[in-house]
């Protein structure tokens, strides 16, 4: 997926001006937020079967603690759009996106360490058979 540059204007920018808060990256920087959590969540779902039970429960737990602060970083869009104060918006969203590239980083550890991580031939199309 390419790089969309769509990030937020600055509060204290908009501030200087008589122009309303949203911009025009704002709105597009929500949806992209959105596509891409639901892409994360969806992965972590699939990859949640990938190394039995503790990768699932570990799984499980990230998908919660994930939901968990993208709710509360839901809860101050608002605020946010009414150009009041959300001190801990920046907050929950690390912890929101650093809870999913821990995921990342576990899966990928469980993947190197897979004594057979080669994906079998008849999925990618080929014969079965061993030589």
């Amino acid at each position: 997926m390419p790089m969309v540059p769509a990030w937020m204007s600055r509060r204290s920018d908009c501030a200087k001006t008589a122009s309303p808060m949203v911009t025009s990256n704002d709105p597009v920087h929500g949806v992209l937020t959105y596509v891409g959590v639901l892409s994360f969540l969806i992965a972590m779902g699939f990859g949640a079967m990938a190394f039995g039970r503790w990768f699932r429960v570990y799984s499980i737990g990230t998908l919660v603690v994930c939901l968990v602060f993208a709710v509360l970083t839901g809860l101050d869009i608002p605020r946010l759009a009414a150009n009041q104060p959300t001190p801990w918006m920046g907050l929950w969203e690390r912890i929101t996106i650093f809870g999913y590239l821990l995921w990342g980083v576990v899966l990928a550890i469980g993947l190197l360490r897979a004594p057979d991580a080669t994906a079998p031939r008849r999925w990618l199309g080929g014969d079965t058979r061993t030589s």
